[in-house]
């Protein structure tokens, strides 16, 4: 779950080749990760083993994964050895993951999938051939698939609670090889891929859902997905008279942006049908009528409206699936915008603080324009808040004043109505907005923001921008920064981006750098500077002059004291050096291509090859050319054990929130992330979690919180970024995973799932589960306390 914004085209590269963690949820848990509960309780041997297996997967130190621990009896030191192979993952990691593919453990040969499948590029025909395989062999054992590694776990004892490692608690599942399998065949994506998981949509209905999934994955890969396998899949979801219809057959469907004409009419027909059924997966037929053309908006529509009838994040889904359908998915949504908006008498409007609130904003937000929902948006605009109402209630009239009116506003930033939506900060008493100066409410401000984003910001829109992107709102300040990658019309924006490189929250530190590595020029003093720089083929060329200001607040930011310990920070900063391709950092980048961070040391490698005019490979941890493929045949450098890892939290832990909706809980399980766990309950103990704002909530999907500054950035300090405790567990809804921004950087920040998300199984750490509305909170609600109960 990204932490602060993400580009689509970044997320696939990332997903392709780390995955956000490896190499950004009815009620219910799935099996949870980790060293089994069924694992024969440790001897002192083998728990001194489990302490340095632990050490080693956090340190990512691959050669300290032995063969002799994947040879071992005890079934809990090769679970172990498997998961640190599995989450450190990449070439020195491959021999480990390919002999514990072999194991006789169910549990084993999960964690082997699961880590293939996220270390296979490059060799994605021999990852598949050889998971295909297991597979096969898997089907060959007498009995039932597992029933072997089962009866052996069930005879065991139950892992030792007391384990250095940090072991499972009593009770938790051993993890599903078929599942693993499945996927990793999914997100390698070899040729094979396709149709072998085609051909198991005809299995046994568990193995047909698990293949269907991994389709998902391999749709999100390739962008495209074969006519005949969107066939067997809609015949999957169908269902037969021999079969019941399999809903999540539909799921891949809907992770393709495009899909073939001739199958439109059978999608809308199926997906239709399966609206019928309730269950998890009914989200996926929601998703899958957004790619089944126009005629499926009335379907859609009503969806939207029948509150009682679908769920809140179904209702959601299907505000953000008409978006894609063109003039009828508008005409609907405007209906739906009329129908939903509450009235204005002050009792209703308590009743804001619920799931339904988001399904209006998302209706809101998915509108392109007024067009004919202006009277309701009007309405909307001016929906008087409620006398003395609590910061809850105020904030979602915000929320929905500010919307309509960014929509009513069109390009007109000093629009009345957008400059007085906020009603969370009013202006003073006899005073006037002002459209020079930044609105007080974080609410109103970010409106403004996008409004003047809409227009060229020169004259009087220049000076409102630079009001905005100098002071106020943090959110506001980094959404008008980010503004100035689009707008080359913007006069002084060297100045602007070097305070802002100078900040001390990381957010628009990271939102300006960003700025500077997606457009270079913007760096640049006045357009008439240039200086004569040698380019690769020995000719001279006149490039521009970077601000100095600009170049050196981006080498101070190397040099800032636990930048480095923020990977998503530094990894910004070193985009823009390498884009602005300053000389005098190069030793910087060196000591940086040392990283034990694998995202540092990539970056790193990029900026250091346009210095350097050649290709630079850093994975050896110092920097070199690349060689063939790219790889290097020395284990990358390793980092240090976390601080958490000495004193583990054992037992699963409860956190209990007092927030603006109402009392909230999370269970959070060391069996799933030791590390992770002892971090956010330390942190939960200390008060740090007290007065945060939950600063991201997409509705129907997500509820976030834990940033520091209150923007989805950065975490607390002192406290490097946490190694990825990832599994190959499901998100379902109120999973609770860790917000990352790539590889390695989580830190303090979590998410809640409001439904089931494939896309994010085994690419973020889950660790544990929340019970509540948390799909009731919004954007700047407050966590006012956090209690911890053992």
């Amino acid at each position: 779950m990204p932490r602060r914004r993400s580009s689509p085209l970044l997320v696939l590269a990332l997903l392709f080749s780390l995955s956000a963690c490896t190499g950004q949820p009815a009620p219910g848990t799935a099996p949870d990760a980790g060293i089994s509960a069924a694992a024969p309780a440790a001897s002192a041997g083998a728990a001194g083993r489990l302490d340095a297996l632990l050490a080693a997967e956090q340190r990512r130190a691959a050669l300290e994964v032995s063969p002799a621990d994947q040879q071992s009896r005890d079934v809990g030191v090769r679970r172990a050895a498997a998961r640190a192979l599995a989450r450190i993952g990449g070439d020195a990691a491959w021999p480990g993951l390919a002999r514990a593919l072999a194991d006789e453990d169910d549990e084993v040969v999960a964690w082997a999938a699961y880590g293939l499948g996220f270390s296979c590029k490059e060799r994605e025909a021999e990852a598949v051939s050889a998971l295909v395989a297991r597979a096969l062999a898997r089907d060959a054992r007498p009995g039932p698939a597992g029933a072997a590694s089962a009866a052996a776990s069930a005879a065991s004892a139950a892992a030792s609670a007391a384990a250095p490692s940090g072991g499972a608690a009593a009770g938790a599942p051993p993890l599903d090889a078929g599942g693993a399998l499945a996927r990793a065949i999914g997100r390698c994506g070899a040729e094979a891929s396709e149709p072998t998981l085609v051909a198991w949509l005809d299995g046994p209905r568990e193995r047909a859902i698990h293949a269907a999934y991994a389709l998902g994955d391999l749709a999100a890969i390739k962008l495209k997905l074969r006519e005949e396998t969107l066939v067997a899949l809609l015949n999957l979801a169908s269902g037969s008279a021999a079969s019941p219809p399999v809903p999540e057959a539909l799921y891949p469907i809907g992770r393709l942006e495009h899909v073939p004409l001739t199958v439109i009419p059978r999608i809308r027909d199926v997906a239709t049908a399966r609206l019928a059924e309730a269950s998890d997966a009914r989200l996926f037929a929601v998703r899958a009528l957004g790619r089944a053309g126009e005629a499926a908006a009335s379907e859609l529509a009503r969806v939207l409206s029948a509150k009682g009838v679908f769920t809140a994040s179904e209702r959601a889904e299907a505000a953000r699936a008409l978006k894609r359908l063109g003039l009828p998915g508008q005409r609907a949504l405007a209906d739906a915008v009329a129908a939903l908006a509450p009235s204005a008498d002050p009792i209703a409007l308590t009743g804001l603080v619920s799931e339904d609130f988001g399904v209006l904003l998302t209706a809101l937000e998915a509108l392109g324009s007024a067009g004919p929902a202006r009277k309701a948006l009007r309405d909307l605009a001016a929906l008087p808040p409620p006398p003395s109402a609590p910061a809850a209630i105020l904030r979602r009239v915000a929320w929905l004043r500010c919307g309509a009116a960014r929509l009513l506003a069109g390009g007109d930033y000093r629009d009345p109505l957008l400059l007085g939506c906020d009603v969370t900060a009013p202006a003073e008493p006899g005073s006037k907005p002002d459209a020079g100066a930044p609105v007080r409410g974080p609410i109103g401000a970010r409106a403004v923001v996008e409004v003047i984003g809409r227009d060229a910001i020169t004259g009087a829109r220049l000076a409102a921008f630079r009001a905005y992107a100098a002071s106020g709102d943090l959110r506001a300040r980094e959404a008008a920064i980010e503004l100035i990658a689009a707008h080359e019309e913007i006069a002084g924006a060297p100045d602007l981006l070097a305070k802002a490189l100078a900040a001390e929250e990381p957010g628009l530190v990271a939102a300006a750098a960003e700025v500077i590595a997606r457009q270079p020029q913007r760096a640049s003093e006045a357009p008439g500077k240039r200086k004569r720089r040698k380019r690769s083929d020995g000719k001279d060329a006149l490039a521009a002059v970077t601000s100095p200001a600009i170049e050196a607040a981006l080498l101070a930011l190397l040099d800032r004291p636990g930048a480095r310990d923020d990977p998503e920070l530094i990894g910004a900063v070193v985009d823009a050096v390498g884009a602005l391709a300053l000389k005098p950092a190069e030793a910087r980048l060196e000591q940086l291509c040392r990283s034990s961070h694998p995202t540092t040391r990539a970056r790193a490698g990029t900026a250091l090859g346009v210095l350097r005019g050649r290709k630079i490979a850093c994975d050896a941890g110092l920097p070199g050319d690349a060689g063939a493929a790219g790889r290097s045949a020395v284990a990358p450098p390793v980092g240090e054990v976390p601080a958490e890892a000495s004193a583990l939290v054992r037992a699963p832990a409860v956190l209990i929130f007092d927030t603006d909706a109402g009392e909230l809980t999370m269970t959070l399980d060391p069996a799933l992330a030791p590390v992770a766990v002892t971090r956010f309950v330390d942190l939960a103990r200390s008060g740090y979690y007290d007065g945060k704002i939950v600063h991201r909530v997409v509705p129907g999907f997500v509820t976030q919180f834990g940033a520091p500054f209150g923007d989805g950035a950065g975490g607390p300090p002192g406290r490097p970024a946490l190694r990825c405790e990832t599994s190959p567990v499901a998100f379902e809804p109120l999973r609770v995973g860790v917000a990352l921004a790539g590889r390695d950087t989580g830190s303090s920040q979590l998410f809640v799932m409001h439904a089931r998300a494939p896309h994010l199984d085994g690419q973020y750490a889950a660790v544990g589960v929340a019970a509540g509305p948390w799909a009731a909170l919004a954007d700047g609600d407050i966590i006012r306390s956090v209690k911890v109960r053992d």
